[in-house]
């Protein structure tokens, strides 16, 4: 009887695993979902603070007449206390705006009578703001 040696059962490839967006971003981060301003609108905003230091970006932001700026300026401060609080960063002025992306969230629709009897859509746009503050020495 001719026993051949058989070689180890190959293990299936090892599935590369992409990074997440998480990953990518390190930081302290901090997310305003469904926020009521136009996409294109907060943009405008965005890149007025993008890769700036905190504090400058928080000045900016209260002297731009604007109603996203309002609502950016919420996201940087809600990702300062993140910072002091979940991360135990005490000095957060050395923090900087890394990345600040603006993306469209689902319109809200609403309707308007119309002549005989129809009904017009309107859609109202909403926004998902995200900031990841970074130190100094993370940001690109």
């Amino acid at each position: 009887m001719d026993v051949k040696a058989t070689e180890p059962s190959k293990t299936p490839k090892e599935r590369v695993r992409r990074k997440t967006q998480r990953q990518l971003e390190q930081g302290v981060w901090a997310v305003a979902k469904f926020a009521r301003v136009s996409t294109r609108r907060a943009r405008e905003v965005a890149e007025l603070v993008r890769g700036k230091p905190v504090e400058e970006a928080m000045a900016i932001l209260k002297f731009t007449p604007r109603k996203a700026a309002a609502i950016i300026a919420k996201v940087i401060k809600s990702a300062m206390a993140n910072a002091e609080e979940n991360k135990g960063i005490r000095d957060v002025t050395r923090l900087k705006v890394g990345v600040l992306r603006i993306e469209m969230g689902p319109p809200m629709k609403r309707y308007t009578p119309r002549a005989y009897g129809r009904a017009s859509l309107i859609r109202k746009p909403t926004t998902h703001i995200k900031v990841v503050l970074q130190d100094e020495t993370e940001v690109k």
